[in-house]
């Protein structure tokens, strides 16, 4: 299985995803693509959407060179400080897509803040599981530490709206106090509230996060 098609599954699984989507491969571009799509020379990975008169279509561009250093480095056979912003940064794309799918055959919208919340959750759940070695399914304190810092800790936004540097601050700080939040209320009971996190709207996101808090 390609490491699309696994995180696409852990992610379908672990919040019970509706997507409808077909192969997840044929919504990927790369820089060429881009181009072509946009008019514009290669940026950062994102998630494109547009309305059209036969509905929504959307895309997920990948830069060449993100897609060769993680073939270079492949997360499969471990995470370090060589791929985790990059793993981080793929896995992120995918998480926006199945979410903004998911919400469209519900009809229902879906705001910028509750998808960089999402997200930021759905980044530390797969990393985490990717990191954790057979046998040994929880991390260390050290790797707890060390995941928190690189997908949390580290980051500066830098965007020149002010508003947009509120949003990606506001998300990552619910999102780590759900993830804080979760060890607290036992193993058996977090997939019913990561369930219960993706199926919210945006403001009872905040308000589940809260009360688990």
């Amino acid at each position: 299985m390609s490491l699309l098609d696994t995180i696409r599954g852990l992610l379908e699984r672990s919040y019970r995803m509706e997507t409808g989507l077909s192969a997840l491969g044929s919504f990927v571009i790369g820089d060429r693509g881009y181009r072509s799509m946009s008019g514009q020379s290669e940026h950062g990975a994102r998630t494109l959407v547009r309305e059209t008169a036969d509905g929504v279509r959307a895309a997920i561009y990948f830069p060449d060179e993100l897609i060769r250093h993680l073939e270079r480095y492949p997360p499969q056979r471990g995470i370090g400080d060589e791929n985790v912003d990059e793993f981080a940064t793929f896995v992120e794309e995918i998480d926006h897509l199945l979410v903004l799918a998911d919400r469209h055959a519900d009809g229902r919208p879906s705001t910028l803040f509750e998808l960089e919340l999402h997200a930021n959750v759905s980044k530390h759940l797969v990393l985490s599981r990717f990191l954790a070695v057979a046998g040994k399914p929880s991390l260390s304190p050290d790797e707890r530490l060390w995941l928190r810092h690189h997908l949390f800790d580290k980051n500066r936004y830098c965007d020149g709206d002010a508003s947009v540097r509120s949003r990606y601050r506001d998300a990552r700080r619910w999102a780590v106090r759900l993830l804080d939040a979760l060890p607290r209320i036992g193993k058996r009971h977090r997939i019913e509230a990561l369930r219960a996190f993706h199926a919210a709207g945006a403001a009872d996101k905040l308000e589940l996060i809260g009360r688990l808090a």
